[in-house]
């Protein structure tokens, strides 16, 4: 045991209320939401440095509501990623669930909540950038003038150019909507693991409306665990800009310009990131180009 270790103290608030007033006396508290990011940190704990006040955010009942009509769902940060399949599988995104299942078995998807999985700040799981795809926005609850606040946030706004988290100090994410509105075309697709190898993984979530030769509405986004990810509307246009099927110049051509905006993102992409993010890029192209010809010999 460590020399001069310490217990740390435990709050548990029941509702927004409490939680308001413990973070205005301890606003340097680490949040605890189902635990799996920080018990997965080297020399958490035991540690003589370790912060001394953690507030457990399970026992606030706002925070495990879910609801949904045609158009949205709307989920509290604390809804595990297993409760979101349980209940939402029925409506909710083919990507969506393929990158929540992606990332483990019940008994990590019992403990990994939404929020917890868009607040961690220095590893990104693939969720984040899927779920941009679908227009998601977080609720975050933040102190200002020792006073509460609320406001919704696109959820790309919540983070840097580089995928990292930026959000004021002593903030919550309290609630993440998502867009049901349909996309006929969704592929997820990873390589690697994001917990043992998180330095060589990648995975890429794309969603859109194939249609003729267009890819209407297209949205990306590709996840490096150690580094960030990017989705933004440059690497949209690249694919929304293209006509359906492609030459194998012009697929090399946006191979070659994804790679240079995702080395421009992020400079230490290593090797084996690079050459599985271009053969999955290469996947997602010959499955469009693949549609694309089925319907231009359905016209014939």
């Amino acid at each position: 045991m460590l020399e001069g270790l310490r217990s740390p103290n435990i709050h548990t608030p029941a509702n927004l209320s409490e939680f308001s007033s413990i973070i205005q006396h301890y606003p340097m508290a680490t949040y605890w939401a189902g635990g799996t990011y920080i018990m997965s940190r080297k020399d958490f704990y035991p540690s003589s440095t370790a912060n001394d006040e953690i507030v457990y955010l399970g026992s606030i009942e706002e925070l495990h509501r879910f609801q949904r009509n045609d158009r949205i769902a709307e989920f509290g940060s604390m809804v595990n990623l297993y409760e979101l399949i349980a209940t939402g599988r029925s409506i909710l995104p083919k990507a969506l669930i393929d990158t929540i299942q992606g990332i483990g078995g019940k008994a990590a998807t019992c403990r990994i909540s939404i929020g917890g999985s868009l607040a961690t700040t220095d590893f990104r799981s693939s969720l984040p950038g899927t779920l941009s795809l679908f227009d998601a926005s977080c609720e975050v609850k933040y102190m200002k003038k020792k006073r509460m606040h609320s406001k919704w946030f696109a959820l790309l706004s919540i983070y840097d150019k580089s995928g990292r988290l930026n959000l004021p100090e002593m903030a919550l994410i309290s609630r993440v909507r998502i867009n049901l509105l349909p996309k006929n075309y969704q592929k997820f697709l990873s390589q690697g693991s994001f917990l043992f190898e998180s330095s060589d993984a990648v995975s890429i979530a794309v969603a859109g409306n194939p249609e003729n030769d267009n890819f209407n509405d297209a949205k990306i986004a590709i996840t490096f665990p150690n580094l960030g990810f990017i989705a933004n509307h440059d690497l949209d246009n690249i694919f929304s800009s293209a006509r359906f099927p492609l030459e194998k110049s012009e697929s090399s051509s946006i191979e070659d310009a994804i790679i240079e905006m995702c080395q421009s993102s992020f400079p230490a992409l290593s090797d084996l990131q690079v050459t599985r993010t271009r053969g999955m890029i290469k996947e997602i192209m010959n499955d469009l180009n693949i549609r694309a010809l089925t319907y231009t010999s359905q016209e014939v």
